[in-house]
């Protein structure tokens, strides 16, 4: 019985579908070779793994017709956030930004023709990721604008990358005390935690914000002993 729980684990699942996915050899190499460099099992604990925080500014949910705007970063490392490994892109789309967005995003036009193409943007984050767990706060969006550029530039669909989601895990936290109602946004989420106030709607704060976050729950959720990454993984799902 143990083994047939195991097998449906979301993240032995995940684990079987990269390696179907890394069978196909039309994979560019940065992707591979990223995607080869974590395997957790469901014995590691969450510590034995480095993670990369990340948010994307958009112009919108649509990933059929919105665009990333910019893309923050940072590392954690050894358990510990390593603000100098911080990185901040600007994407150069050629584009018009959304008048509400750029009000919400404090972005401006100049900022994105300053900026870099997509394609090394996304070269840098897969860089920066590999051997590294990925984490954002309500991962779906950032997930969903990754999986939309690898089918378009690639034609790569479900893109097998481990994601930690910090807004799921503080919902699953909220429904297992019948508080299924409670405000997820990131920066209600820190208040709770008494986390101090950054300014959000900015990809590298709230790559920050939400590192904070993800190690003030694994304390929560374990005060005195190692939380185990497939809980976190399951978690997130």
């Amino acid at each position: 019985m143990k083994a047939i729980i195991h097998y449906f684990h979301p993240l032995m699942r995940i684990m079987r579908e990269r390696e179907q996915f890394l069978a196909n050899k039309l994979i560019p190499d940065f992707i591979h070779d990223n995607l080869l460099q974590t395997l957790p099992t469901l014995k590691d604990t969450a510590d034995s793994f480095d993670y990369l925080v990340l948010d994307f500014e958009t112009t919108g949910l649509d990933v059929d017709n919105d665009l990333i705007l910019s893309i923050g970063w940072v590392e954690i490392i050894n358990s510990q956030i390593d603000l100098a490994s911080c990185k901040h892109h600007y994407i150069n789309s050629k584009s018009q930004i959304k008048p509400v967005t750029a009000v919400i995003n404090h972005i401006t036009p100049q900022m994105l023709n300053e900026g870099e193409s997509i394609h090394d943007a996304i070269k840098a984050l897969f860089h920066a990721s590999k051997g590294k767990i990925l984490v954002a706060h309500g991962c779906l969006v950032e997930a969903r604008f990754l999986q939309k550029y690898m089918l378009r530039n690639f034609e790569l669909s479900s893109l097998p990358l481990l994601w930690i989601d910090t807004l799921s895990i503080e919902k699953h936290m909220a429904m297992s005390v019948n508080n299924p109602d409670i405000d997820l946004t990131l920066a209600t989420t820190r208040e709770r935690y008494h986390l101090p106030e950054y300014n959000n709607h900015n990809a590298l704060a709230d790559a920050v914000s939400t590192a904070e976050l993800f190690l003030a729950q694994q304390k929560k959720l374990q005060p005195h002993n190692k939380i185990l990454f497939g809980q976190l993984y399951k978690m997130s799902q």
